[in-house]
């Protein structure tokens, strides 16, 4: 059982090494055939045919999970283009230096003819000529919010050694990134009742008390107290 299970283990890595995503039914349709063998006959030869099995099956089971996942990404025809939604903030917003950015959770898409995926990241930018109308949004954690938004496919860069930003978008089921246009939001409820929601508004809410008691100006090491009581890492400030 241990070498079907490092065999299956063993597939699910041989996909990672592909340079293109295979067809993932050939792959299981073999697994399938050399796994009958050892139902009826179960001695040496069978054994090792039902390790190729599982090792064929470990293979068409990631490369079906990553079509899955792949395939849930915007049209290139919608790239650049304005979309309307509706949604709840997902995560903690992060402040950069011209605005915010957070993760959320869609519901809704008012724009007819357009498929966006369920979860996007979204940056609004405050004080910008054409966005004086953002200057004062704030999001908080489980808000639901009508936007309009601009969304393009994620990318990032593929230097060597250098953080993947693409990769880790992927890993977060995250599968287009945008901008909030300037068309006056609205916020629709100030808190979803989902439990995902309600432990993100609580992280939220712990670390503006840090922020409030303990101001990054006056103590520099406030955000490794953040990143320690609510895993925030992107609260942690450089010092030089």
């Amino acid at each position: 059982m241990r070498l079907n299970i490092l065999a299956f283990a063993s597939g699910v890595l041989c996909l990672q090494m592909q340079a293109a995503l295979p067809v993932w039914w050939p792959w299981a349709l073999a697994g399938g055939v050399l796994l009958l063998p050892r139902l009826f006959k179960p001695h040496a030869v069978t054994r090792g045919l039902a390790i190729l099995a599982c090792l064929a099956l470990g293979l068409a089971w990631a490369s079906w999970r990553a079509e899955l996942r792949l395939a849930d990404q915007l049209a290139t025809d919608w790239e650049g283009r304005d979309i309307e939604i509706v949604g709840v903030v997902a995560g903690l917003p992060q402040d950069f230096s011209h605005g915010t950015r957070f993760e959320f959770a869609l519901e809704k898409t008012l724009t007819a003819d357009i498929a966006v995926p369920p979860r996007i990241m979204l940056s609004y930018y405050q004080g910008n000529r054409d966005q004086e109308d953002l200057a004062r949004l704030s999001v908080r954690p489980g808000e639901r919010w009508r936007f309009t938004v601009r969304l393009k496919r994620p990318h990032g860069n593929a230097n060597p050694g250098a953080f993947d930003y693409e990769a880790w978008l992927l890993e977060r089921n995250i599968r287009a990134t945008g901008y909030v246009r300037p068309n006056p939001p609205e916020r629709l409820s100030v808190m979803s009742w989902q439990a995902g929601y309600v432990i993100e508004r609580l992280r939220y809410a712990v670390r503006a008390s840090f922020n409030e008691m303990l101001p990054a100006e006056d103590y520099p090491w406030t955000g490794i107290l953040v990143a320690l009581a609510v895993g925030d890492q992107k609260a942690i400030q450089v010092v030089l």
